[in-house]
Formats: C-alpha cells, sequence, structure tokens
C-alpha cells in the first residue's frame, strides 16, 4: 500500500504533463494558421493584389507596402516550426485507436510534414519578390505570380494528409471511438474546397483567380473550418483516457 501511496502522485503528475504536452501541439496548428494569413493584412494584400495588374502597378503596390511585407514575411516562415509540431499531436491521438494501421500515422506525418514545407516556401518567393524592387518590373511581376501561385497551389500534402487522418479515424471501430466518425467525412469534404486553386494559373480574372471568390476564399475558409474542427475534437481526445476495445477504460 505504502508503494502504491508513493507511486501514484508521480504516475498522475506525468500523465498530466503529457496531456499539457499533447494540447500544447494541438494549438500549434492555429498558430501555424495565424503565420500564415497573418502576412496578407501586413503586406496589405487582403483580398490579394489582382492578377491582372500591370507590371507596373504589381511593383508599385510591392514599393508602397514594403515594411509590412518584409514583417510578414518573416512571420509566415515560422509556420514550418508550427505546422509538424501540429501533425505530431495529431499523430499522438491517431495512435491511440486500437489496431490502427501504422502506415496511416506515418503518411498523416509525411504529408503534414510536407504540409509545413509548402506553407513556408511562399514566404521564399514573396521575400525574392520584394528584395530588389529597382528592377525591370516585369521581372517583379514574375516572381509575384510565382509566390502567388505557390501561396494558392501548394496544397496537395494537406489532401494526403487528411486522406491518412480519416482513414485512422474511421478504422476506430469501437462502440465509443475516440473521434466521431462523422468528423472523418467532415474533413475530407472540406478538401474540396481546396481544389479551385488548381486553376489560378489559368486565368487572370474571376472566380477561379488566386484572389477571386473560388481559388481565394472558398479555400481560405475551408482550411480554418477544417483545422478548427480538428483541434476541437484533438484537445477532447487529448483529455479522454484510454479504452480498452469493448469502450471499458484501460487501468494500469
Amino acid at each position: 500500500m505504502g508503494l502504491n501511496n508513493y507511486t501514484w502522485p508521480f504516475t498522475q503528475k506525468s500523465s498530466m504533463s503529457e496531456v499539457t504536452a499533447n494540447r500544447f501541439a494541438i494549438l500549434c496548428g492555429p498558430l501555424a494558421q495565424l503565420c500564415f494569413v497573418i502576412f496578407l493584412p501586413a503586406g496589405l494584400l487582403l483580398p490579394p493584389i489582382s492578377p491582372s495588374l500591370t507590371a507596373e502597378q504589381t511593383a508599385e503596390h510591392y514599393r508602397k507596402n514594403l515594411t509590412g511585407m518584409k514583417a510578414g514575411i518573416s512571420i509566415m516562415l515560422m509556420t514550418a516550426v508550427f505546422w509538424p509540431i501540429f501533425c505530431a499531436g495529431v499523430n499522438r491521438q491517431l495512435s491511440r485507436i486500437p489496431q490502427v494501421n501504422p502506415t496511416l500515422l506515418w503518411a498523416q506525418l509525411a504529408g503534414g510534414a510536407l504540409g509545413g514545407v509548402s506553407m513556408m516556401l511562399p514566404a521564399v518567393f514573396f521575400a525574392a519578390t520584394t528584395y530588389r524592387l529597382d528592377r525591370d518590373p516585369v521581372a517583379t511581376q514574375c516572381l509575384s505570380d510565382l509566390s502567388w501561385f505557390s501561396f494558392s497551389m501548394l496544397f496537395p500534402p494537406f489532401i494526403a494528409q487528411d486522406l491518412a487522418l480519416s482513414w485512422a479515424i474511421l478504422s476506430d471501430k469501437r462502440a465509443q471511438p475516440l473521434f466521431p466518425r462523422w468528423l472523418a467525412y467532415a474533413t475530407t469534404g472540406l478538401t474540396l474546397t481546396f481544389y479551385p486553386a488548381l486553376g489560378v494559373h489559368c486565368v487572370h480574372h474571376g472566380a477561379v483567380a488566386w484572389d477571386g471568390a473560388l481559388g481565394f476564399w472558398l479555400g481560405a475558409a475551408g482550411f480554418g473550418l477544417q483545422v478548427g474542427l480538428l483541434v476541437r475534437f484533438m484537445l477532447d481526445a487529448a483529455g479522454k483516457p484510454d479504452l480498452e476495445d469493448d469502450g471499458r477504460v484501460t487501468t494500469t
């Protein structure tokens, strides 16, 4: 009895520390998104500049907002710090599903890690765009196009991440699953909002352009809602005890 009384507080403290670390990791998802989008208002790019602007108009916009652009670029780079941590936190919760396929866990983590790179790359391209604004405006416009294409189109890693995540959630066949099964369908459905951005390189104006309702606003709303749902249920899961296959609490 004395030994049990001695070790129980230690075990409880360790468990609480793990829950805190897991919740911090999960909250890194919204932090990564914040670092990604804060660049837009900082550079007066919300809404984004139109792809139909002339080369001189494009260069002039960046000249007028250079300080904000530089600050926003530096902050956007931090997405590559927070997003992989978020993905690790998601993986930790998914790993608690009984007999979950390890391939799904690795796929989720790999897709998320690559997603962190894809969130960071636009910052590098925007940095190149604004680095020498005394150059020919046509060169600046070319770099600006590359920046916006990378901002809009580098979403496929998130689709891979979501497919693995949703599959793992649906593999939980217990009567009381760790996550509600509808969450898998909801997050996968929200990835459909990303696909219109595949056409941003084909048009200079309209709904599918990088500043359009489908090319920008729909995907931004879908991504925000998707991560919001995940964070909500991942935080709940982090505070739940592990259950046996039949739904009973695991005892140690």
